[in-house]
């Protein structure tokens, strides 16, 4: 100990008082912070909520460190940045995406099937851009460095001019087709309805159970190959069922919101010199995922129907919205294939 806080305690325990802790001070007294000042700052946020510290500071008078000892202490409010939604819902719009997912939800809760068996009956998928080279983002090229080092350098870069079409569809129990785009090929009802032709047949492979008692449901965006007439009627003709999905809502599609941002980010960072190696490589990531990722995700599908209800039809990403889950997360069957054997 220093000298100095012996002094302090021998003095101090001579007195009669024998405590070790720190004794309040007063302080200097505060002459800024007053509620007049802190109902100033208030009645400027309620004008303006893209107000910075500084013009506050221009507009009332007061130091910066008084302003911001206002807004934590008095007002307890902090700056957020907005989030990025895909669109302004309108009312109507809003109204659909709860009143769909609601119905989802009761077509899960009131059918003749076993909850956990609905989700596994569940076949979902989508088509995404992957380019030759996908750009790091600024949080990826982060490294640990020692302190007083210098910042590392990171050239800014653009995607790949060379792309290539991805179509996925997969169920709770793993892949069930990978499609790429051919070149000069594009996706119009024609070309999907094909794909889907390619959808049975991987089915009635590798989900026999599935169809023979045709127990599944196709779920995919409302995309205008996916709702064309020509697809309408293959799939009434196939006698396929099709679960209803709201639209304006990648936030309800498996493949938007978990499958195509992990292959995304697992793709960043590498250049591939032609389109084979890229679809080469798309297929070796998409194949080594375990099957916990594709039954997690089906079942966080049912949760996200779920928060879209209780958000009244708004996006809820990043909020924390609390949920009581429907039912608990069940085992996939065992007897299904590996992911290795569904290769073709």
């Amino acid at each position: 100990m220093s000298q100095t806080q012996v002094r302090v305690w021998s003095r101090r325990f001579k007195s009669g008082d024998e405590s070790t802790a720190h004794k309040k001070k007063s302080g200097r007294p505060r002459t800024k912070t007053t509620p007049e000042n802190v109902q100033l700052v208030s009645d400027l946020l309620e004008q303006n909520r893209k107000l910075s510290l500084r013009d506050i500071c221009d507009q009332t008078g007061l130091k910066m460190s008084v302003v911001i000892r206002i807004m934590k202490k008095e007002l307890n409010i902090s700056r957020k940045v907005a989030k990025l939604v895909p669109t302004e819902l309108t009312a109507a719009q809003k109204n659909t995406r709860k009143q769909i997912s609601q119905d989802n939800i009761d077509l899960l809760c009131t059918g003749d099937i076993d909850p956990e068996l609905f989700v596994q009956s569940l076949v979902t998928g989508d088509e995404t851009w992957l380019c030759t080279k996908e750009p790091e983002s600024r949080f990826e090229s982060t490294v640990w460095l020692p302190p007083k080092s210098l910042r590392p350098k990171k050239a800014k870069s653009i995607p790949g001019n060379k792309k290539t079409m991805l179509t996925l569809f997969c169920d709770a129990n793993g892949i069930l087709l990978i499609d790429f785009l051919q070149p000069k090929e594009t996706i119009d009802s024609t070309r999907y309805c094909a794909t889907i032709s390619k959808l049975k047949e991987a089915i009635r492979k590798k989900r026999p159970n599935l169809w023979k008692e045709r127990q599944f449901w196709l779920h995919h965006d409302n995309a205008s190959p996916h709702t064309s007439f020509e697809m309408t009627g293959k799939l009434n003709e196939w006698g396929l069922k099709v679960l209803p999905h709201p639209p304006n809502s990648p936030d309800l599609a498996p493949c938007n919101f978990s499958f195509f941002p992990k292959l995304k980010t697992e793709l960043r960072g590498q250049r591939f010199d032609t389109i084979q190696e890229l679809q080469a490589e798309t297929h070796r990531i998409l194949m080594k995922w375990s099957r916990d990722v594709f039954a997690d995700t089906m079942h966080d599908l049912v949760a996200r129907w779920q928060k879209c209800v209780q958000v009244e039809g708004e996006y809820f990403e990043g909020d924390s919205v609390q949920i009581d889950p429907l039912f608990t997360k069940g085992n996939t069957d065992s007897s299904d294939s590996s992911l290795e054997d569904d290769q073709d």
